[in-house]
């Protein structure tokens, strides 16, 4: 009787223990991002806020806010959350953090006085939709870590004119660039293997694409809608020798 009320015991005491760790795990609270924006519309993001690094700018963090200006991130911020500054429309300037590694869904979609973007040294990733609809957007420059670029990122970017790829670009999401009506001319980095359906279309002053020899597909609608004159097809250098892998250099007919 004693070992079974002992038992018993036990249990709610395990019981009572649990129930603690749990409501300890929870947060108490969300962090309201907005809190960080100053007077003059400018958002400094801490390192530290209560004592916990803040990693990630999340979900919705600033989105639809009218009074953003321009947003400094501190460097332990690695990524930017699904619509994390969506409809930001008076958001000018980002300072990023260099560690960032992935911007998501929508992040920056209809932030429609951004200029330029220089994107972070780490950064891979660019989801879908990220910075669609960006009307004023002029410039956008890669740095060598990139490797993706998704679904409609920069889709219907009109103000669009210079754009420059890093080095170790691997993919190009299906219409990434439609309608950047006027872009002129790209140039695509070596590493990338196929152009996708609708990547540029309805860019309507598109008139050049350089390739490297190693890109060895290309949809169909890839340029659809664009009056693109030619597509060059430049050799491959192998580093550090004289050879080149391959000496094609030719005009591929406008589709």
């Amino acid at each position: 009787m004693k070992l079974k009320s002992l038992f018993l015991v036990l249990i709610l005491i395990f019981q009572l223990l649990s129930v603690g760790v749990i409501a300890a795990e929870e947060p108490t609270t969300v962090l309201d991002f907005t809190q960080f924006i100053g007077d003059e519309g400018t958002a400094y993001i801490p390192e530290y806020f209560n004592g916990v690094q803040i990693t990630e700018i999340p979900q919705k963090a600033f989105s639809n806010n009218a009074n953003l200006k321009k947003v400094v991130l501190p460097q332990s911020v690695t990524k930017i959350g699904n619509y994390a500054f969506y409809k930001c429309t008076n958001l000018t300037e980002i300072v990023f953090s260099e560690n960032i590694t992935q911007i998501g869904v929508n992040a920056f979609a209809s932030c429609n006085s951004i200029t330029a973007l220089n994107m972070p040294a780490k950064l891979e990733t660019v989801s879908e939709f990220a910075f669609m609809n960006c009307k004023s957007l002029t410039s956008v420059v890669f740095m060598d870590n990139i490797r993706s670029v998704g679904f409609a990122s920069f889709a219907n970017c009109s103000a669009l004119n210079n754009l420059q790829f890093g080095a170790n670009l691997e993919n190009i999401a299906a219409s990434a660039y439609a309608g950047c009506i006027v872009l002129e001319k790209v140039v695509l980095p070596e590493k990338l293997i196929r152009l996708n359906e609708d990547t540029f279309s309805n860019c309507i002053n598109l008139k050049e694409i350089v390739l490297r020899s190693t890109t060895t597909t290309i949809n169909c609608n890839a340029y659809r809608n664009s009056p693109l004159v030619e597509v060059k097809v430049e050799p491959v250098i192998v580093p550090d020798a004289d050879t080149v892998i391959t000496t094609v250099t030719e005009t591929v007919p406008t589709i």
